[in-house]
């Protein structure tokens, strides 16, 4: 029994399942929740802003929870291209994959929750629901490439090379690093947490500007 369901969870996923629907699927639910976070800015009573006091309040407010969009954004936009970077390599997938990239968009449907709990004035223990949030899905995007790689590598394109595979994983493992980071700032009481909404795409900037073959010239025909 067990070894059909290990031959089952092996098979590649053929029609109507194809790689293009899982495409338009990871599209519609990153779409989805990238606009639903726009939710978690406040907008006020009608009238309230009548109230100086208020006012001021409600614009510090605001701008942290701006900040916290901003940033949320920008790290959901860089799994969207992470992903699709990691399907362009890819000619088709099995159905352990299928279950992975399914969990890892399950992980992203969570983050206008764990993103509402940022408090965006200092930090609070609820902004590690966010980084715990973080931290998981980008440890399912590497388990995800570390499987087509190590485990299934007939998934891949023929013409992906070692060393672009091996540029690609080091790149999948920023985030996991990054989110590491921040939970250990917010459990230790550091200052400089909404910097960290920056630091992969520093990191990606100046470590993985080029990636293997990017610089050569193509052969004279």
């Amino acid at each position: 029994m067990n070894y059909i369901w290990y031959q089952v969870q092996n098979m590649p996923v053929t029609e109507p399942i194809s790689k293009v629907n899982l495409e338009r699927l990871t599209n519609g639910i990153y779409a989805f929740t990238m606009t639903l976070m726009i939710r978690n800015i406040q907008v006020p009573a009608a009238g309230a802003l009548d109230n100086p006091v208020y006012t001021v309040t409600y614009i510090g407010t605001t701008i942290g929870a701006v900040i916290d969009f901003i940033g949320a954004f920008l790290i959901l936009g860089m799994f969207w291209l992470f992903y699709f970077q990691m399907f362009h390599r890819m000619k088709t997938f099995d159905y352990r994959f299928l279950y992975i990239h399914l969990l890892s968009l399950m992980v992203v449907v969570f983050v206008p929750f764990t993103e509402a709990f940022t408090s965006g004035d200092g930090y609070e223990f609820t902004d590690l629901l966010f980084q715990l949030n973080y931290l998981a899905l980008a440890v399912v995007l590497a388990y995800a490439w570390f499987y087509a790689c190590r485990a299934r590598p007939s998934l891949l394109v023929p013409e992906l090379t070692v060393a672009e595979a091996l540029f690609l994983q080091k790149k999948f493992l920023v985030p996991v690093g990054v989110a590491l980071l921040g939970v250990a700032i917010l459990v230790w009481g550091l200052p400089f947490y909404d910097l960290l909404y920056l630091l992969p795409f520093a990191i990606l900037a100046v470590f993985f500007r080029n990636p293997p073959g990017a610089g050569e010239t193509p052969p004279a025909e």
